[in-house]
């Protein structure tokens, strides 16, 4: 019913929002270049034919100001196909009718502004202007405009006045075409980034909508198996995947580790529970009027919750050892300084053993990136185990040596030592090596696999030579660092953890 209902009012998807969003900034953009570009174009006409028509007017101005004497009224006013009566009217209106076109109406006046002549027979009134051809509305429509009184050049006498009223059918022509196109190109132009944004958007979250699919998929059983795929793009998507890789890695190892932690528990604490559970039957039959066998029973039960608590505790060592890198991340260690401790540790509560200790780093401060804990617990763990299987010769030898980029290690015995098959599993969790010997030696067989798992949290690495009857050897490297301003900040950080 949820999965319903969540299914019914899903979000509008983010490709539809950003298809949406592109689309609408970028038709905003076509519009306003467009229309720049559209009122660009007008004004180059406009100017292309105000200039075209102001040198026809310009010349035919000085042509009229070669005239003597006044343009004479006529009886009627003249147009094209009606003869002047005035021959001084006559040559005037010769030169007019070689200039006319369809997109000019000239207009002749006489000194007194009464007018002689017009090459169209329209309704335009009579415009005063000035002698520059500017653009002026009437009736509605665009018309350029010049009007000029015209001088004698000689006598400055006034012989008349020339009006020009410019209609300019093909700019109005390509002006049409120009905004049919424009709306064209416009519509063309929307629909094409419309397209446009739905593919980009599709295309640029793809990853996005396969990682979402895929995570929808992931379940506890299939946690190992669904993965990311790698993309060839480096970017922040390939970035991304990686990230969701890392965390599916981590979160299944957290789960395999979970598990593993339920069931290595509940099989280790069967035979101690079942100890108990008998000793309690025992002497709820009949042990607890005999005071020897009652004592026995208590005493034996209470090793074996001893045992249940010290297994639970390195249970929980053993899970947190898996996210040291995370937790202890700033943590920092000199690793000379803790060897020699714990070295002189079991030096002084071992009296019966020899202990040697060899270093080519005494006086240096050598650091790596752990938590001091941790090495002290791994060396003790492995000291622990060199004391317990060495019986006959007591003598155990720890060394520190360090290379370029790494500090090593060593803890000798010349103990039991171990076989091929006892060194392939040394490392696994519960495995006992001398396991006739177990409730002696004690320890639930785990010491080793937390000292692996620790040390590789801290991108170390450790691992045994051994030849049984002769001992062996333990081998532990692990990083050194070398930023010395890492070293001192993260310095300053532990000192201010101590302080609080």
């Amino acid at each position: 019913m949820n999965t319903t209902n969540q299914k019914s009012h899903r979000p509008i998807s983010l490709k539809w929002k950003w298809s949406f969003v592109i689309s609408v900034v970028t038709i905003l953009i076509a519009f306003i270049s467009l229309s720049r570009f559209k009122v660009v174009i007008d004004r180059a006409a406009h100017q292309a034919v105000e200039s075209h028509f102001q040198v026809i007017y310009d010349e035919a101005c000085n042509f009229l100001s070669e005239f003597d004497h006044p343009f004479v009224k006529e009886k009627t006013i003249l147009s094209p196909g009606n003869q002047p009566k005035h021959p001084n009217n006559e040559l005037a209106i010769q030169y007019l009718q070689a200039i006319d076109s369809e997109s000019i109406n000239l207009r002749l006046f006489n000194d007194l502004n009464q007018l002689i002549y017009m090459t169209r027979n329209n309704t335009i009134p009579s415009i005063n202007h000035s002698g520059i051809l500017t653009n002026t509305h009437v009736k509605g429509e665009d018309y350029f405009v010049a009007f000029q009184p015209i001088y004698h050049k000689e006598s400055d006498i006034k012989i008349g006045s020339l009006q020009m009223i410019v209609k300019p059918q093909g700019m109005i022509q390509f002006l049409m075409a120009l905004q049919r196109y424009y709306y064209l190109i416009l519509g063309i132009t929307c629909v094409a980034f419309i397209l446009m944004a739905i593919i980009l958007s599709h295309r640029f979250l793809k990853p996005l909508t396969s990682l979402n699919s895929e995570l929808d998929t992931i379940e506890e059983e299939n946690l190992s198996q669904i993965r990311m795929m790698r993309l060839s793009s480096k970017d922040e998507w390939s970035e991304l995947n990686i990230h969701v890789n890392s965390l599916l890695d981590k979160l299944d190892k957290y789960v395999t580790g979970q598990k593993q932690f339920v069931e290595d528990v509940s099989h280790e604490l069967r035979t101690p529970v079942a100890i108990v559970q008998g000793h309690l039957k025992l002497l709820d039959r009949w042990g607890k009027e005999d005071p020897e066998i009652l004592e026995e029973s208590i005493a034996s039960a209470l090793q074996e919750i001893s045992r249940m608590q010290h297994l639970v505790q390195e249970m929980l060592d053993l899970s947190r050892a898996d996210n040291v890198n995370i937790d202890y991340k700033d943590e920092i260690t000199e690793i000379y300084s803790t060897t020699e401790q714990v070295f002189n540790n079991f030096k002084l509560i071992h009296e019966d053993f020899d202990f040697y200790m060899d270093s080519d780093m005494e006086g240096q401060d050598v650091y790596v990136q752990a938590f001091r804990n941790h090495i002290e617990q791994v060396l003790i763990i492995l000291l622990d185990n060199a004391v317990k299987y060495s019986k006959d010769r007591k003598e155990i030898h720890v060394s520190v040596s360090k290379s370029v980029t790494q500090v090593e290690i060593t803890v000798q015995d010349f103990g039991e030592g171990m076989t091929e098959k006892d060194k392939e599993r040394v490392f696994s969790r519960f495995y006992r090596v001398d396991k006739s010997r177990v409730r002696e030696k004690g320890g639930n067989g785990l010491g080793l696999s937390i000292a692996q798992q620790l040390i590789r949290g801290y991108k170390g690495d450790i691992r045994v030579e051994s030849v049984f009857g002769n001992g062996s050897i333990f081998y532990i490297t692990l990083p050194i660092m070398t930023d010395s301003r890492q070293i001192y900040r993260r310095k300053q950080i532990a000192e201010r953890r101590n302080i609080k």
